[in-house]
């Protein structure tokens, strides 16, 4: 196929696969139990991971949140979302810092940061 180089790699769970379809069903499940707005409050700019669209519909991006457990997120799709929407900066909740270091190389102009470069949860805010 064309590989230069290959190696394993240690993967413990099938996430963002469809091996977990079946957690994609169960989880939207239990979203159908949670009280919800349907539509993002003022100012709150959502975007769906397996595709990158604004969320506007929330009963649909509740259908997108419970499918990105068994399909691959588009984590550019969702940076260009957000750069396109005028965000100013990026905080990674975590665990890891790859999507901090992803979006640093795809727009070195904004700030990305990961939670984990903070000792406090206090620090990041005004880090």
């Amino acid at each position: 196929m064309g590989a230069v180089r290959v190696i394993r790699v240690a993967v413990n769970v099938a996430s963002h696969t469809p091996r977990l379809a079946a957690a994609s069903v169960a989880f939207r499940n239990v979203l159908n139990e949670a009280p919800i707005k349907h539509r993002p409050a003022t100012g709150v700019r959502l975007f769906s991971g397996i595709d990158g669209s604004a969320v506007l519909d929330v009963p649909r991006g509740l259908d997108k949140l419970a499918e990105q457990i068994s399909q691959p997120v588009l984590w550019a799709a969702c940076l260009e979302g957000c750069v396109e929407a005028g965000a100013s900066s990026f905080l990674e909740l975590g665990p890891g810092q790859g999507l901090a270091r992803m979006a640093a190389s795809a727009y070195p102009h904004i700030p990305a940061r990961s939670l984990e470069d903070f000792r406090t949860l206090q620090a990041s805010a005004h880090g």
